[in-house]
């Protein structure tokens, strides 16, 4: 693999890590509340999940899964379910901080790493993307399989960094966000995008 093709890579896979979804967007309501646990526990689920599904893509499980329309469609429909599900627990906060799933304060970073980690595994997109980004910085000539192992590892990186820096621009704005009026305005707007994301999920389609 050329210098050439890997800063493209690290230029685009920055500018994806960045874009704003259903992972991101609880990771900055999260930082809002001035616990860092909170949003690094999301981090570190999604961080999992990522890694998984460049490892399925790297040995080809991915490959598999999405050529049957029944295994897409079973993971479309779980993903979208759960986003819907999040989307409503946020609406209904009261100005508080989410204790997801229903769970007592006392267990609730190893929720929201479980919370995370599920938000992404069900998400068909992410294994279509993985599919469809990787391969498109791998030299030729080369060991496909080495390339993809470390354009995968890199991206993960820069999930990491995005993510880092969404967790940065939550803490500097939460003196912005004590009031309960302000964390409920944050909750239901992060609750209406989780929703939006789940209803467009069901709109996804298998690639022929």
């Amino acid at each position: 693999m050329d210098w050439t093709h890997y800063s493209l890579f690290v230029v685009a896979g920055l500018t994806v890590a960045a874009a704003p979804g259903p992972t991101v967007l609880q990771i900055f309501a999260q930082s809002l509340t001035g616990d860092i646990r909170r949003p690094v526990s999301l981090i570190a689920g999604s961080l999992l999940a990522n890694a998984l599904m460049v490892s399925a893509t790297v040995l080809g499980i991915s490959a598999v899964i999405l050529a049957s329309q029944t295994a897409f469609d079973i993971m479309r429909w779980i993903g979208s379910a759960y986003l819907i599900y999040l989307g409503i627990q946020y609406w209904r906060m009261r100005g508080a901080v989410l204790s997801p799933a229903g769970l007592p304060p006392a267990k609730p970073y190893r929720v929201l790493f479980f919370q995370a980690a599920l938000t992404s595994l069900t998400n068909p997109k992410g294994l279509v993307f993985y599919i469809a980004f990787l391969p498109q910085f791998v030299a030729p000539g080369g060991d496909p399989q080495f390339q993809l192992a470390v354009l995968g590892a890199s991206y993960i990186l820069l999930c990491l960094i995005a993510d880092g820096g969404y967790v940065l621009a939550g803490r500097m704005l939460t003196r912005l966000f004590t009031t309960p009026r302000a964390m409920r305005i944050t909750n239901r707007l992060t609750g209406t995008a989780l929703i939006a994301a789940g209803l467009s999920l069901l709109r996804v389609q298998r690639s022929a």
